[in-house]
């Protein structure tokens, strides 16, 4: 969820990404629907293997972690996984192409919020829930960066910017409200997300709430009197 180090897009560029749905690419001409649109048990059963993926590659680590271990953990056979996902590499787009429409989706409604103070809270709370509830999802997110192919890298770079962009619009109203102290937007937006992103560092399902390491944020940065 925040900007990638320069050093991590130095890597070996990863097989083309293909559709984020799992399915194969098909031909078409423009404006015409897809015929081979995948059914709505091909998609719960590829969002079970995406969940089992990342558990698998939090708990072994992307290198050491194969398509039979994920295979295993789904209870199926390594040929069934090629139904849904063409490679490890494919799988790993599709990984973080979920983590990234998790964020949207969780965020969806929230720039619509009115009062400054409630939308930061609110974006704060999200974020850092979403990141303590999918844990193993994220800690493959932030913790191994490959560099995809130029459709999928451009799609990334895109995606950051939207979501850091509803960060730093939320940090910049709170600013002009007082809700909290004069910071640059973007660097105010950047060190929010960078905080509650490393959660997946250090998150105990099994000791805390999500929610309420959410609350325990809101109130760390939003709940202080007024910087008039």
């Amino acid at each position: 969820m925040i900007p990638r180090p320069e050093a991590d897009r130095d890597a070996e560029p990863t097989e083309p990404a293909g559709p984020a749905d799992g399915s194969s690419p098909s031909r078409r001409r423009p404006g015409r629907p897809r015929l081979d649109a995948p059914s709505a048990d091909h998609v719960a059963r590829l969002e079970e293997i995406l969940a089992k993926a990342s558990e698998v590659f939090d708990a072994k680590g992307y290198d050491a972690g194969t398509l039979d271990d994920v295979a295993e953990a789904m209870g199926m056979r390594k040929a069934g996984l090629y139904h849904y996902v063409r490679s490890k590499s494919h799988l790993l787009f599709l990984l973080f192409d979920r983590a990234w429409d998790l964020g949207f989706e969780r965020i969806q409604g929230i720039p619509d919020i009115e009062d400054p103070r409630e939308r930061l809270a609110a974006l704060i709370r999200s974020h850092a829930c979403l990141i303590a509830e999918r844990k193993s999802l994220f800690t493959v997110f932030f913790g191994h960066r490959p560099k995809f192919d130029e459709a999928a890298e451009q799609r990334f770079r895109e995606n950051e910017r939207r979501y850091v962009g509803v960060f730093a619009r939320a940090v910049r109203d709170a600013v002009n409200a007082g809700v909290i102290p004069p910071v640059d937007p973007r660097r105010g937006a950047m060190a929010l997300m960078g905080m509650t992103s490393w959660v997946f560092k250090w998150y105990d399902p099994n000791t805390t709430a999500p929610t309420e390491i959410g609350d325990d944020f809101v109130r760390l940065i939003v709940d202080r009197p007024p910087y008039r």
